[in-house]
């Protein structure tokens, strides 16, 4: 079988990032020149984006162990879209769920991921 790995999130699907390097969340985005953002989901999990120039990953995590990875790789335009994308439909989502009007809490949590990647992307 001949296959490519190119996100993180297939590095750990298959093995290759041992799971103590996902210990310290920070210092592992900081080794693979990634931005890093956390939500934290109602069960104690927490959702982990990481993101540069040309890749994007989400993790789930509880207790320091991924339980789902997956990730995206291409241009930096791909990787703009998907993450626009991807909080389209958290947005979405947690509007579902909340049954009210989420903007503002969406709003601040877009920006925050957003300026800390547009902090990273000037550094590059």
């Amino acid at each position: 079988m001949n296959f490519k790995i190119y996100t993180v999130a297939d590095r750990i699907r298959n093995g290759f990032i041992r799971p103590e390097r996902l210990k310290n969340m920070q210092e592992f985005a900081k080794s693979e020149d990634m931005v890093l953002h956390s939500i934290p989901l109602k069960d104690g999990s927490a959702l982990k984006l990481l993101a540069n120039a040309v890749e994007f990953d989400c993790l789930i995590m509880k207790n320091g162990k991924v339980l789902t990875a997956r990730g995206r790789a291409g241009t930096a335009d791909d990787t703009a879209v998907n993450i626009c994308g991807f909080f389209e439909r958290l947005q979405k989502r947690r509007s579902k769920l909340v049954d009210q009007n989420v903007d503002k809490e969406s709003f601040i949590m877009i920006d925050n991921f957003l300026n800390k990647f547009e902090k990273f992307m000037t550094k590059i």
